[in-house]
């Protein structure tokens, strides 16, 4: 019986789009970084806590799905921020306070930060 190399398309595919797949951390890391960039025009640095993505990822085993999900929302509420323009810095910092409204538990933003 002839084995056919298709078989093996679809399991090498999963494996590389596993790879591919970004994870809470570093779409968090990432978000951090675009919301120190639309600061700039305001301020030096934007007011978020150090993030090493690496340190995330190794104790998310800590935080509850909850908090993942929370994660994942204050992604999408820092991609949702709109570059700070000069003159509008205390409107800016308020919408990075209601992003960071969104809290962790005390176990999980002990792990990850």
């Amino acid at each position: 019986m002839r084995k056919s190399g298709w078989v093996l398309v679809p399991l090498a595919a999963g494996f590389w789009l596993a790879g591919c797949r970004s994870t809470a951390c570093a779409d968090l890391a990432a978000a951090y970084a675009d919301v120190d960039q639309k600061a700039r025009p305001c301020m030096e640095r934007a007011p978020l806590p150090a993030l090493d993505p690496s340190r995330c990822e190794q104790n998310l085993h800590a935080c509850a799905e909850d908090d993942v999900t929370t994660i994942e929302s204050q992604v999408r509420c820092y991609q949702r921020l709109d570059t700070c323009q000069p003159g509008q810095k205390d409107a800016f910092l308020q919408d990075i306070t209601l992003c960071d409204s969104r809290a962790l538990s005390n176990p999980c933003e002990a792990a990850i930060f």
